[in-house]
């Protein structure tokens, strides 16, 4: 595994992947089921590295993952396997068999009983139900998705985003378009915070295309522009998403002539989208519109069709629908009569399959779910007042009949009835206004609580957020690092003279001395602080790779359990690389052994002392090393400095430098 890492290093694809799958083989050899399939993610892992985005090879690696955590039941890996593998299937638009991992996934987490990062799992649940006209479900995990992230104190992330954006999505898809336009406003918000230009652009669309059903069509285009000046997308479905955009806008305001140069433009890039895009989808189906409001029935049809063949393809009912939807109206314009019915019959087939009354409810009862039950308090009052008057009423009709003789008492019987009723009436006004003012009085306590509760989770969602944004930088730096060093080693494949080769490859050294670093940050649950022993360990294990000396040159190694901040480990890892470097080019004759030892001790509170020394052959004469010019010399003496602490060099049996400085104490719990 680690040879794999370093052919990814000269951007050797071949022997990285036959080295993890040698290593797989080991695995299962010895019985390591779970770490051969981790070794499986690796792959997929390098595949995206080498090769870019491609899903068909990714998945078949997750999918062999996910078979080798089950047979072992480590359910936690399983349940995260399952939906990352949901999401690709869903990108891939294979939705009968995403929500099924993704379902999956979630029975895992629950039966683990974690709630950890479920908001984006009831997302895509709530995405994938949509796509396959389950609209109930979709809203119902699209709350409990939101939820999640008031729960975690979520105000800006782009996963929060991504909730808001679907939620609006299948409100607007069950015709809810005021509250679609509220949850695509919200997201588009959250986007802009994040700078994020795919995402902004996107979101600008969905709101854009909602005010146009609205009757709002120039706000919309004044949306959309303002965005596309703002952000300035160049990726091709941006490119899509603002054209297709425009010609949405100006066929809602009839603004025919401006609008062919969009359709021009639309057809032209329907020619770069491939053929399984989504976009696609898109680009026919706005043609198809605009063809058929300009009265080109036949170039509508074209289109139309191929908007149709599409969803059947991916399964998608309610592109299905829409295209249904079009390819009548364009028959009804034409005047094709026998079209017209069978694709209207289509239609209003498949709506009431997406639309019928036990969704409608489902969805209604999921929004007002709390007023519900306060309504059903209330028929249950009114239900028992009625009986009561009824029952009253039946009793005074039977005493009126038994007394039809008693004309005298005739007269004060109607009376004390009217009285009894109108008490009755009376008593039941009084009692729906006390009902009233209890329900006024529990909503105020509920919004008083969930006040309280947004500002005790507020600090700790804050907190996690940073840590969120650490993660992610180190990450980036870590990336960044990465192609730096393998442009590195690229160019140093077209260096013919030694001494720009070796100041290149010494470089590379620094580069991943400070990388190593920030990837222990970066997969450490401490995002501030890095293991000393684990990092002084791999940075050993990579010099002696890169060098190929084992077994010749071996190392020792004494390092107290510290940690350090990256402005101490830093330094400090750039002087082990200078120093274990020069002991490796200069210490030993070219057939000679050796050792080198590398100690971090406590000297006393607070105070360490880092020893690099090994047994080579030193120096023969008298030369004050910690005066010395040359470049390794200097950065050690600079980057003690930067430690605050003191450099000095020893010349005896071999070379010792030796690094005293101050740190605020930090154990390995």
């Amino acid at each position: 595994m680690a040879s794999a890492k370093t052919w990814t290093l000269k951007n050797d694809s071949v022997k990285c992947n036959a080295d993890v799958r040698k290593a797989i083989a080991a695995y299962l050899k010895n019985g390591q089921t779970r770490d051969a399939a981790e070794a499986y993610l690796k792959l997929e892992e390098y595949y995206n590295f080498f090769h870019g985005p491609g899903y068909g090879p990714r998945i078949a690696y997750y999918e062999k993952a996910l078979a080798l955590f089950t047979s072992v039941q480590v359910n936690d890996r399983a349940a995260a396997t399952l939906k990352i593998l949901g999401d690709f299937y869903q990108i891939e638009g294979n939705f009968p068999k995403s929500i099924v991992a993704l379902k999956s996934s979630l029975h895992l987490y629950q039966s683990l009983k974690k709630q950890d990062d479920l908001q984006g799992l009831y997302d895509l649940i709530g995405t994938v139900s949509a796509q396959l006209g389950k609209y109930g479900e979709a809203i119902e995990y699209g709350l409990l998705a939101v939820r999640a992230a008031e729960a975690a104190g979520d105000t800006s992330s782009l996963q929060l985003s991504t909730t808001l954006n679907r939620m609006g999505t299948t409100y607007y898809t069950i015709k809810q378009y005021d509250r679609a336009l509220i949850y695509f406003k919200k997201s588009l918000a959250v986007a802009q915070k994040n700078n994020d230009v795919d995402y902004v652009i996107l979101l600008a669309y969905n709101t854009a295309n909602t005010l146009k059903i609205l009757h709002r069509p120039q706000e919309g285009y004044a949306l959309m522009k303002k965005m596309a000046r703002l952000y300035q997308p160049k990726q091709l479905a941006n490119r899509v998403l603002v054209n297709t955009s425009y010609l949405n806008m100006l066929v809602a305001a009839k603004s025919f002539g401006p609008g062919r140069g969009f359709c021009d433009t639309l057809i032209r890039l329907s020619s770069l989208v491939g053929p399984d895009d989504r976009n696609q989808a898109l680009l026919q189906q706005t043609i198809a519109l605009y063809f058929m409001a300009v009265k080109d029935y036949k170039q509508a049809r074209i289109h139309a069709d191929n908007y149709e063949a599409m969803g059947k393809k991916t399964a998608n009912k309610d592109a299905l629908l829409n295209a249904y939807r079009t390819q009548y109206q364009i028959d009804s314009l034409a005047g094709d009569e026998v079209n017209e019915l069978k694709n209207f019959k289509k239609y209003t087939t498949l709506k009431d399959v997406l639309f019928n009354e036990k969704t409608t409810k489902q969805i209604a009862q999921l929004e007002i779910m709390h007023d519900m039950e306060k309504k059903k308090q209330e028929i249950k009052v009114k239900e028992t007042n009625i009986k009561a008057l009824q029952k009253q009423t039946q009793l005074q009709n039977s005493n009126i009949k038994q007394q039809a003789t008693l004309q005298k008492l005739s007269v004060g019987g109607l009376i004390l009835l009217a009285l009894l009723l109108g008490l009755s009436y009376n008593r039941y006004l009084l009692k729906q206004r006390v009902n009233r003012q209890l329900q006024v009085q529990q909503s105020e306590i509920n919004l008083k609580n969930r006040s309280l509760t947004n500002l005790i989770t507020e600090k700790d969602g804050l907190l996690e957020e940073k840590e969120w944004l650490m993660k992610e930088i180190h990450h980036r730096v870590k990336n960044n690092l990465q192609i730096v060093i393998s442009l590195l080693n690229t160019q140093s494949s077209y260096l013919n003279d030694d001494v720009a080769y070796k100041a290149i490859r010494e470089s590379q050294h620094r580069m991943q001395s400070i990388s190593l670093i920030h990837q222990k940050l970066y997969q450490s649950e401490n995002m501030a602080l890095v293991s000393m022993p684990a990092y002084i360990s791999d940075l050993i294990q990579y010099l002696s790779d890169s060098f190929d000396i084992a077994p010749r040159i071996r190392f020792e190694m004494d390092i107290a359990p510290v940690e350090l901040d990256v402005t101490k480990s830093v330094p400090l890892g750039l002087i082990l690389n200078e120093a274990i470097t020069n002991s490796i080019k200069y210490a030993f004759t070219e057939d000679g052994d050796g050792i080198i030892y590398i100690a971090l001790r406590e000297c006393s509170e607070n105070n360490y002392e880092l020893t690099i020394r090994d047994n080579g052959r030193g120096l023969t004469e008298n030369i004050d090393l910690s005066k010395s010019r040359t470049l390794g010399m200097s950065l050690m003496r600079g980057l003690s400095k930067q430690l605050s602490g003191t450099f000095a060099v020893k010349n005896d049996d071999g070379i010792a430098i030796i690094i005293n400085f101050t740190n605020e104490k930090r154990l390995i719990a």
